[in-house]
């Protein structure tokens, strides 16, 4: 193999380089993604569990579903990001008391 074949197989390989790079990301974004719908569907499972506990004051009840979220990340080797999962319980309870209330995008009715 001569120097001129080397030098025109670089922009090959660099390109297919690339192309692999392209993939992994978008596998890892997947998988994030997969992972992120599993943690947010064990939220609103959480969500509805602490709001059986009666006596419990909300910031109670938000702080056992951050407990409960973090323990169901760990146990699926997932990392906990707190503030993160803070914000999707907050806009959950949101959305919860929205439904629960009737309302409907800036209306009332």
């Amino acid at each position: 193999m001569s120097i001129k074949d080397i030098t025109d197989l670089i922009p090959l390989i660099i390109s297919l380089l690339v192309s692999l790079v392209g993939l992994v990301s978008a596998i890892i974004k997947v998988v994030k993604n997969k992972k992120w719908n599993e943690v947010k569907a064990a939220l609103c499972d959480f969500i509805v569990k602490a709001e059986e506990m009666a006596d419990a004051t909300g910031e109670e009840k938000k702080n056992a579903v951050l407990s409960w979220a973090k323990d169901f990340c760990n146990s699926q080797g997932y990392k906990f990001d707190e503030a993160q999962v803070s914000s999707a319980i907050e806009k959950l309870i949101e959305f919860s008391k929205k439904v629960n209330t009737g309302e409907k995008n800036g209306s009332n009715g």
